[in-house]
């Protein structure tokens, strides 16, 4: 996913205003970080459970949302090395956790507020363990 990509996900999940919107790019958030941590899985310095662990709590995450109205999946793209190549990703998720929480607060989503803050919870979970796929540094070895 490129930087692009994660900056309009994150302006999209700061639209208060327009729930749809929030819900749509939290489901594309979950969706990308789920493929990303399936290809993490296979990767050679990569924690193969915990990325699977990742996985299973985007796809979690994601089957409680809406999709979006788009309907088309969006790049995933390569992160960078280490540990701080997944940062924003992990960062997306934890945008994703304290949208949704706030999403619950607003009265027109006062029926799904025990889902929205479970969902909330996967990305939050999402997110700690996505930075321990990678134990290094980032650095070349």
């Amino acid at each position: 996913m490129t930087q692009p990509t994660i900056t309009d996900l994150a302006t999209a999940l700061d639209d208060a205003g327009r729930v749809d919107v929030v819900l749509g790019a939290a489901w594309d958030a979950f969706d990308v970080v789920g493929r990303l941590a399936d290809a993490l899985a296979l990767d050679e310095g990569s924690d193969e459970m915990q990325a699977m662990l990742v996985g299973i709590k985007c796809a979690d995450g994601r089957r409680l949302l809406p999709p979006p109205e788009h309907g088309r999946p969006l790049q995933t793209g390569s992160p960078g090395p280490g540990r701080t190549g997944l940062e924003p990703y992990a960062a997306l998720l934890r945008h994703v956790d304290a949208a949704l929480r706030r999403l619950a607060s607003v009265p027109e989503c006062a029926d799904d507020t025990e889902q929205l803050h479970l969902v909330a919870g996967h990305a939050a979970a999402a997110a700690a363990l996505l930075m321990t796929v990678r134990q290094d540094s980032g650095t070349a070895s």
